[in-house]
């Protein structure tokens, strides 16, 4: 059975192994370097803990995806989104955005906002398919200036005013 939860200071060393582990299986698609990453103290992944909303998928208690979010203007950013190969395919990354934009409308965010690299095909799809939408915009990726990535959008749903009501 897999599990999606958020990641709590509690589980420094399961962030640590799926960060690192989606770095080193894709690295072309993160502005990190898994090296960079691997050399941060226990204060350094314990603070982006502390920092971001990290949700991870599990199953049979092994982490097998990796998503995060924080707010940014108006709106929050989804980013580091990763699953395991051996887990592709089954519904977790929708799953893992879920918990982001449900994170993001808790906060009052009025946006999702993420990158994708033009080349990363499946990932688009999977954005395209839970309702982002392209934005035009693009930028060279952090690390490969040579590739493009793309800004995607999904507008969260507010529920209307009604009389009596705080909203």
């Amino acid at each position: 059975m897999v599990l999606v939860r958020r990641l709590t200071a509690g589980d420094v060393d399961v962030f640590r192994e799926i960060r690192l582990r989606a770095l080193t299986d894709t690295p072309e698609n993160y502005g990190s370097v898994a090296e960079a990453e691997r050399a941060q103290s226990d204060e350094e992944w314990l603070a982006r803990l502390d920092g971001d909303a990290w949700f991870t998928a599990f199953d049979d208690d092994r982490p097998v995806g990796l998503v995060a979010g924080r707010p940014r203007d108006d709106g929050w950013i989804l980013y580091s989104m990763w699953v395991a190969p051996e887990a592709r395919g089954r519904g977790l990354g929708e799953r893992l955005v879920d918990e982001v934009r449900s994170a993001a409308e808790e906060g009052g965010a009025r946006e999702v906002w993420l990158h994708v690299a033009e080349d990363n095909d499946r990932a688009r799809r999977l954005y395209l398919r839970l309702g982002f939408v392209p934005t035009g915009e693009l930028e060279p990726m952090p690390n490969d200036i040579t590739r493009r990535r793309e800004r995607l959008c999904f507008v969260l749903p507010h529920l209307p005013v009604t009389a009596g009501s705080s909203k």
